[in-house]
């Protein structure tokens, strides 16, 4: 543990390397959903550094997310579906979402999604 938590670790870096697999998403679009430098984030992925503070808090936000928007989209579709703008959020973009901290919001929408809330 260090002094402002515990200590990081790789474990989260290989859910998202594992999550990539179904769900193609750019380095870039890790960056902007968690607010690290694209280096960052390719650190991540080739597991030479582990997720963090805020950053790691961000990045098992976005992961959670995005597996259960995979419950109901096909990986390349979401993919391309997290760059946009969505009319039913108010023409937000689902990673600035994250990135701004509105989680909650994002899983509910995803959860509403498995569970038949919208029709």
């Amino acid at each position: 543990m260090t002094a402002n938590g515990p200590a990081p670790t790789i474990a989260l870096a290989d859910r998202l390397v594992a999550l990539r697999q179904r769900v193609p998403m750019s380095e870039a679009q890790i960056a902007r959903a968690t607010r690290a430098d694209r280096a960052t984030v390719a650190a991540w992925l080739e597991r030479r550094e582990a997720p963090n503070g805020l950053h790691a808090q961000r990045l098992t936000e976005l992961v959670a997310f995005v597996q259960e928007m995979a419950l109901n989209v096909r990986g390349d579709a979401l993919a391309g579906w997290l760059d946009a703008s969505i009319d039913v959020l108010g023409g937000a973009n689902p990673l600035d979402e994250i990135a701004e901290g509105r989680y909650k919001r994002m899983i509910d929408f995803a959860l509403g999604l498995s569970y038949g809330v919208f029709t």
